[in-house]
Order: C-alpha cells, then structure tokens, then sequence
C-alpha cells in the first residue's frame, strides 16, 4: 500500500528538489526556477507544496503571493505555477491533491484570489478555478511597421536609474483599473535579475530630459511579438505608441502581435486604426475564497463608488454564491458586510455563479447582466464596469 503525503516544503534541501522535477518535466530547466523564486522578495518557504510517495518526492507545486489592486484597496492573491508530477507518479491524483492542499492554506491565510494561467481549463474547474475571458489585439505586424516615421522621443534601453520614474508611473496610471499586480521596488528589481523579459526588451521613451513611457514584450519562437508591459504619463499617449512602433521595425523577424490591455489604453485606438483585431483569451483562471471576508475588505472602495451614484436608496442585499453567503447593507453612505446567521431581513436576494462572481469582481457589470435582476440598483453601483488587466510580464 502507498503513502502518500501532502505539505509545504520545509527546508532548502526540499525546494533544490522541487527544481529538479520543474526543470524535468518543463521546457525550461531548474536555474530558470531557482532564479524565478531566489529574485522573488515575497517568496516564502511554505508556498512550496509537495507530495511524496513512500517517502520519494514525486510532484511540486509553487503558490507565488501578490496583492491586487481593486480601486483603492488590495486584495491577496495567491498565483499558481509549477504543477508538476514526475512521469513515473502520475494518475495518483497527486496534482488535484497538492492544489486542494493549497488552497484550503489560502484560505485560512486571508487570501481573497487565486491565479493560475492554463490550457487544460477543464482540469482546473473540477478544483474550483473558474475562466475569465480577456479580450486579446492581434495584428499583422507589418502593418505596425514604420520605420521612417518621425519620433519627437529618445527611444532607449531601461536601467535601474529610471526605476522611480517607470514605477511611479506604473502606479499612477489609471487608478481604476481593476487586478494589476502592485510591484514594490524589490519587486520591480527582481523581476530585471531573473529576466522576466530580455533587457534589451525593456524600453523607455524620454522628452525634455524625462522618461515619459516604457514598453516591455518579448518575442517567441514562433515568431509572435507579446506586448508585456506598457504604462505612460498622462497625456503621453504618442509616447506609447512610438515604442511600439519602434519594437516592431527593431523585431525583424515577428510576424504577429498579441496584446492584452485594459480599456482606454492608449494602444488599443491606435492598434484599431491599424487593423489590429481582437481574439477571446481564455488563459486565465480565477478562484475565490471566503466571500464574506473579501467583501469586508472592499468595504472602503464600495463606500466610495456608492457616494458616486446620485440618489442611491438605502437598502441591504443578500449575496449567495454557490454556497456562500454575505450580507450586504448600505446606509447614509456607507457599506456594512456582515455573514448571514439564520435569521436575517433584506430587500432582495441575489443568487451568482462562481463564475458570475468573478466576472463582476473583476470587470463589474460590463456587459449589463446585471439588468432586470433583484438588486441591480444595488449591485451596479458598487460594481460599475471598470478596466480590468493582469500585465503578462507578472506572469507565473
């Protein structure tokens, strides 16, 4: 008979393990995921799971943690990456067993999200994970190239000394915008030392002695050119615009652009006008936890958007999702979340999918499903469509 056990690593020892199988079973090898965690200042030792069969370590999984941003709050977000079993342990179910491990230790730990990106969807909705389709540009890169257009920007390689500039401007670019990783400077390092893109991939734009705009990406076997990373002072749209231009002559050999963004970028008119078309991205899957309790923490953005919807009657919802249940009171401008016991009085009910959920936590009520529902008032304002974006480059 097997033993099987399931935990955190619990030494060094174990995690120069994990590399093994990662950089086994991967494309990649293991100094790429010894640099990925060695430059991650938000690594912690018990974010490593692994299974072991009679005591032999036979499947590695890595949470990655993060904080979101929601409006003016941060969320706790907990990245999958690294799931991996060695051939001769598979259909034990070690994987499943490993996230189900993982996840019951983000949710104790406050975790509010997690994270993964995929293309075996179906595998990780049967663990709770649920797809949140992002709209993609793709365009014929020869139609973006023009290498004799006039540029007013100096066009040159990032260093560390335009750090506080580029992160500045990471952080004040559209406050609204909805999922973006919030990057410390040790972050902002690490990620140039285990090379999230080729430096050489890493742009900024200068006018008036200034950097004004940067652009990451990356360019694939394939020949694909990724738009990784773009953010822009405001008013500085032609600097955006100008890198990109820029990166596409300078990549000779990409034929094709993909590039995800939030809504009102500056890239997105200018990619339209160039025939760039858009694509479903079903990449990314999202999973909550305790509803209740992420609620609570959005409590200060929710108080702020209902201040912003005139004539909002007072009222208490009745959250349900799939299980989970929230009370939601809104009174003379502020937001009261509280769990529902067994007795409880409210003015309409609401019933969400999981999916439902997360589509508007995300995105808010883009699409207007919301309407003819009880409590649309209610819920359309505190979740109104915002832009929504997870920049690849913060990939895992």
């Amino acid at each position: 008979m097997e033993t099987i056990t399931i935990r955190p690593a619990v030494s060094r020892e174990e995690v120069e393990q994990a590399y093994d199988i990662w950089g086994s079973v991967f494309p990649e090898d293991r100094t790429f995921f010894q640099e990925r965690l060695d430059f991650d200042a938000d690594y912690e030792l018990d974010t490593t799971w692994l299974a072991f069969v009679n005591g032999q370590l036979a499947a590695a999984t890595q949470i990655f943690p993060y904080r979101m941003r929601w409006g003016s709050v941060q969320l706790k977000v907990g990245g999958i990456g690294n799931v991996a079993t060695l051939p001769e342990f598979r259909r034990r179910g070690l994987a499943q067993r490993l996230l189900g491990g993982q996840c019951g230790y983000m949710r104790t730990r406050g975790y509010d999200l997690s994270l993964l990106m995929t293309g075996i969807n179906p595998f990780y909705e049967q663990l709770g994970w649920r797809t949140v389709t992002d709209r993609q540009w793709t365009a014929d890169i020869a139609a973006l190239r023009n290498p004799d257009a006039a540029s007013s920007f100096r066009i040159r390689r990032y260093t560390e000394s335009d750090l506080e500039q580029v992160s500045r401007m990471y952080e004040e670019q559209d406050p609204e915008t909805v999922a973006p990783r919030i990057r410390s400077k040790a972050y902002w390092k690490g990620q140039t030392r285990w090379k999230a893109v080729r430096p050489e991939h890493f742009l900024v734009a200068e006018s008036d002695g200034g950097v004004v705009a940067y652009l990451r990406y990356r360019v694939t076997k394939d020949r694909q050119f990724h738009l990784m990373d773009c953010a822009y002072m405001p008013g500085q749209d032609q600097a955006a615009v100008g890198l990109l231009r820029h990166a596409v002559t300078v990549e000779r050999e990409a034929e094709v652009l993909k590039a995800t963004l939030p809504a009102g970028h500056a890239l997105q008119s200018w990619l339209q006008r160039h025939g760039a078309g858009i694509e479903d991205d079903s990449y990314k899957m999202w999973r909550p936890f305790d509803l209740a309790v992420t609620l609570r923490k959005m409590t200060p953005e929710l108080e702020h958007r209902i201040r912003q919807a005139d004539g909002l009657p007072d009222g208490s919802i009745l959250l349900s999702v799939e299980g989970e249940e929230a009370l939601i009171t809104i009174r003379n401008g502020t937001v009261d979340v509280t769990p529902v016991g067994e007795s409880v009085t409210y003015q309409a009910a609401v019933e969400l999918t999981v999916q439902e959920w997360l589509v508007l936590l995300l995105k808010g009520d883009l699409a207007g499903d919301l309407q003819g529902r009880a409590g649309a008032e209610w819920l359309r304002a505190l979740f109104p469509a915002r832009p929504y974006v997870f920049w690849p480059v913060d990939h895992f």
